[in-house]
This record gives C-alpha cells, sequence and structure tokens, in this order.
C-alpha cells in the first residue's frame, strides 16, 4: 500500500456556490458608547404629599428714635426683643407632581456590554477564496496499489493542474482571533412603555429658612419721632416627601450605538459544490 504525500497544496482563487453555517456563537458584545438623542420622559404620581410640615415664624423688634431741637440732635437704635411662634401644618398636597415633563437632549452611556443568543442555520449564500493552503497532505489516507505495476521511489518536482473540484468540505469549528466590530448601529423612534413603580417616600427631614425685607412703622411728633422696624425670618421643616401612584413613560428619537466589538465562534461549517482554479502541488514523493 503507498500513499501520495504532498508536502504543500495551494490554490490561488476559488468560489464557493453554497455555504451554510449550521450556528454562530457570540460571545460578549462590547459597545463603546451608546447615545440617546432629544429623550422626553413624563412622570405621573397618582397624589404627592409632604408629611409634618411645621412652619416657626420668628420676629426681630427694633426702635430708632431721632430728636432735633434745632440747637441740639441725637439719634440712636434699641432692641426691643423678638417674638417666636409655630404653626403645625401637617400633611400638604402638591397638585404639581400630577404631571411632570422632561426633556433630555443628549444621554451619552460610555462601556457597555452585552449577551447576544447563538445564531443558529445561516445560510451566507455562496462565496469566494484566495489563498488556500494545505500542509503535509497524504492522499489517500489507506494507500493505494497498482496492479503489474512495481515501483521503487519515485519523487516528482511539481504537479500543476488548471482546475480541481470536490463535492463538500466540512469545517467544525472556525475562531478568528479579531472580534468582529461594526462601526455603529441606529434605532430611530424608540418608545419607552409606561411602567409603574412602587410609592416613593423621601424619609429625610428637610429644613428650609428664609427672611423678608425689614418692614418699619415710623412715627413723627415734630421735633420728636421714631420707627418701629420688623424683620420676620420663616423656618421650615418638611418630615418627608409621599409619592403613590407612580408611572413613567417617554420616548427616544434616536439611539446611536458606536464602537460594537463582537467576538465570533462559528461552528459546523458545510461548503458545497467547491471550484478551485489554479491549483499547484509541489514536493510529491512515493
Amino acid at each position: 500500500m503507498s500513499q501520495i504525500n504532498i508536502a504543500e497544496l495551494s490554490a490561488a482563487s476559488g468560489t464557493v456556490a453554497d455555504i451554510r453555517i449550521g450556528e454562530i456563537v457570540l460571545g460578549g458584545v462590547t459597545i463603546g458608547q451608546l447615545t440617546l438623542e432629544n429623550t422626553s420622559l413624563a412622570i405621573n404620581a397618582g397624589s404627592a404629599a409632604l408629611s409634618g410640615v411645621r412652619i416657626v415664624l420668628n420676629l426681630d423688634f427694633q426702635f430708632d428714635w431721632w430728636i432735633n431741637l434745632g440747637f441740639w440732635s441725637d439719634s440712636g437704635s434699641s432692641d426691643l426683643g423678638s417674638l417666636s411662634f409655630g404653626i403645625d401644618l401637617g400633611n400638604v398636597a402638591i397638585p404639581s407632581f400630577s404631571h411632570i415633563p422632561l426633556s433630555v437632549p443628549n444621554i451619552v452611556v460610555q462601556n457597555l456590554s452585552a449577551v447576544i443568543a447563538p445564531v443558529a442555520n445561516l445560510d451566507l449564500g455562496g462565496g469566494t477564496f484566495t489563498g488556500l493552503t494545505a500542509n503535509q497532505f497524504a492522499l489517500p489516507k489507506n494507500g493505494f496499489t497498482l496492479s503489474g505495476l512495481g515501483l521503487g521511489a519515485v519523487s516528482i518536482a511539481g504537479v500543476q493542474a488548471p482546475e480541481a473540484t470536490a463535492a463538500s468540505l466540512t469545517i467544525q469549528e472556525f475562531h478568528p482571533n479579531a472580534k468582529v466590530t461594526l462601526p455603529s448601529a441606529t434605532l430611530s423612534s424608540v418608545q419607552v412603555p409606561s411602567a409603574t413603580a412602587a410609592d416613593i417616600e423621601a424619609t429625610s427631614t428637610v429644613s428650609v429658612s428664609g427672611t423678608a425685607s425689614q418692614q418699619a412703622l415710623a412715627v413723627s411728633l415734630g421735633v420728636l419721632g421714631g420707627s418701629i422696624n420688623v424683620t420676620p425670618t420663616a423656618f421650615i421643616s418638611i418630615g418627608a416627601l409621599q409619592l403613590t401612584g407612580v408611572a413613567l413613560s417617554g420616548s427616544v428619537a434616536q439611539a446611536i450605538l458606536s464602537n460594537i466589538g463582537v467576538p465570533v465562534d462559528a461552528k459546523q461549517i458545510n461548503l458545497n459544490t467547491i471550484d478551485i482554479s489554479q491549483l499547484n502541488v509541489t514536493g510529491i514523493s512515493l
């Protein structure tokens, strides 16, 4: 039994009539950047209320006086103390929280990742290839015999064939070293479906204070006069903010994904009806 041992088999180019891939397994997808343009959101709450609202009003009094007798005058100020009193308002409803429109021109999210399910039974509809090379090729696998012909050692420098054909070629798995990179992808008019959320309650106490402009009551008695000045200051304490029946809806005018990288494993590749042109075989020995 003998074999034809081929050191290298190469083809400059060829065509494939049909390419079918049983399964493409996509690895972890990395997205360099996601841009959402012209995002519109609407927040609706069935009711909104402030609980534990208390107002403390503080009044500071000051008396300014003056005297003018022609040959002698004088003036001065005196503090008359302050007066404070509190008002408990309890729960206060906020009608403006029933519909809150939000408009965001652009939202940019960096370095995202995603998982994509395998693509099964992909038909690529044929294709072409160049630079086919097979090293240390033996034909046939189990050898062959020639009846009535005895040969010793035979060496052939090279064989050229204008064309060769093969019925089919099967590759169990193909894994490119580099990722498949998609420059960008665009989704237009993305609608955000309406969703409901649980009741929201912010329990941290909020304190707010503010001072109004000074008010004065003036009195003039000719050579003697003065004014009573009052400076009001209000302290507001809010126990909690409660939102009930919260719903969210909205839309995105355009979603742009940039620099999408996908590692790919292709399995069970079947190539049928292969035509190979300019077949060169070198280094043949028997």
